[in-house]
C-alpha cells in the first residue's frame, strides 16, 4: 500500500546477512578474517548508497522530486551552488524532466559556469523542443 516493501526487505535482507557475518565472526574466532571483507563492504556499500549513491541506485517511483524541490528553493534563495548540488541530483533521478535541467542551466550560469548551462539548456530544450523558454536560453548563451 505504501510502496515501501521493496526496499524494507531489502534491508532485513542485508541486516540479516549482516547479522550471520557478525554471529559467525564472533563464535568462530578463527574464521574471523574471513568475515572481515563481507562486513566491510556491506557497510561501505552502505555507507556510499545512502549519501553519494543514493540518486544512483534510489528505485522509488518518487525520487528525484525532492531534490528539484531541494534545487528550486535553493536556486530561489540564491543559494546556487546548493542548487547545482540538488538539481544534479534531481537530474541523475529523473533524466527526462525538462525542467530540472533549465534550473541547473540556471544555476549554473548564475555560477558564471557558461558552458555547463548552456549544456543543461540545451538538454531541457531537447527533451521539450516545444518550450520557447528553453529555445530563448540556448539561443542567449551561443
Amino acid at each position: 500500500m505504501l510502496k515501501i516493501f521493496p526496499v524494507a526487505n531489502i534491508a532485513h535482507a542485508v541486516g540479516t546477512v549482516l547479522g550471520l557475518l557478525i554471529g559467525a565472526a564472533i563464535a568462530v574466532p578463527h574464521r574471523r578474517t574471513m568475515a572481515v571483507v563481507p562486513i566491510a563492504s556491506i557497510l561501505v556499500f552502505g555507507l556510499w548508497g545512502s549519501t553519494l549513491g543514493r540518486p544512483k541506485i534510489n528505485l522509488s517511483p518518487r525520487g528525484g522530486y525532492e531534490e528539484g524541490k531541494w534545487g528550486y528553493d535553493a536556486l530561489l534563495a540564491d543559494r546556487n551552488n546548493e542548487a547545482v548540488r540538488w538539481l544534479s541530483d534531481a537530474t541523475t533521478y529523473r533524466p527526462k524532466l525538462p525542467v530540472y535541467w533549465f534550473d541547473l542551466g540556471v544555476a549554473y550560469q548564475k555560477l558564471g559556469n557558461v558552458k555547463a548551462a548552456l549544456a543543461a539548456y540545451q538538454r531541457a530544450q531537447e527533451l521539450e523542443p516545444s518550450n520557447t523558454k528553453y529555445s530563448e536560453a540556448v539561443n542567449a548563451l551561443k
